[in-house]
């Protein structure tokens, strides 16, 4: 069984997600800032994702301290579980190709070891958090997105905090 926080955000993910199936996609992030329409930020919020589950899975590899090690675990649970939502409720789990800049850094992240993974992992897991705020700020203050995603958001955002909050204890 999920905790009752885990359960609301990975419904509304997986909601939010599950419109990505018939969005069109297109680059969202353009310079760090949100940007598009909501099909765009659907596709966006979903190349984030991937990006925070991959890099959560060398985490729990190769991180060296024991909380780094868990917040890793609890982030790599937290995005299978929006995956198996999805696939709970019909829509296919989509793979997008990550943008160069975050394939990059997945790159970095496997060759580093020791602490110099851990610094690495807690500022790539920082990065991708700050960007999925803005991404899912952008949702919830768009007039144009349908209300599900506003509300799919609003729930978001307050998670995306929480776990800034974590990684900022981290770094």
């Amino acid at each position: 069984m999920l905790p009752r926080r885990t359960l609301g955000i990975t419904l509304a993910g997986a909601a939010l997600l599950a419109g990505c199936a018939n969005a069109q996609t297109g680059g969202a992030m353009a310079g760090g800032a949100a940007a598009g329409g909501p099909a765009e930020l659907r596709a966006s919020a979903l190349q984030g994702g991937m990006f925070l589950m991959q890099s959560a899975e060398l985490g729990i590899q190769k991180a060296t301290r024991a909380d780094v090690k868990r917040f890793a675990q609890f982030e790599a649970a937290e995005q299978q579980s929006i995956v198996q939502a999805m696939q709970i409720a019909g829509q296919p789990a989509m793979q997008m190709p990550l943008p160069a800049q975050k394939a990059t850094m997945l790159q970095s992240l496997q060759a580093a070891s020791g602490t110099e993974f851990d610094r690495m992992f807690v500022q790539a897991q920082t990065m991708g958090h700050q960007e999925a705020l803005q991404v899912y700020s952008a949702i919830q203050n768009s007039s144009a997105a349908p209300t599900t995603d506003r509300v799919i958001a609003t729930l978001a955002v307050t998670t995306i905090r929480e776990h800034l909050v974590l990684l900022q204890l981290l770094g």
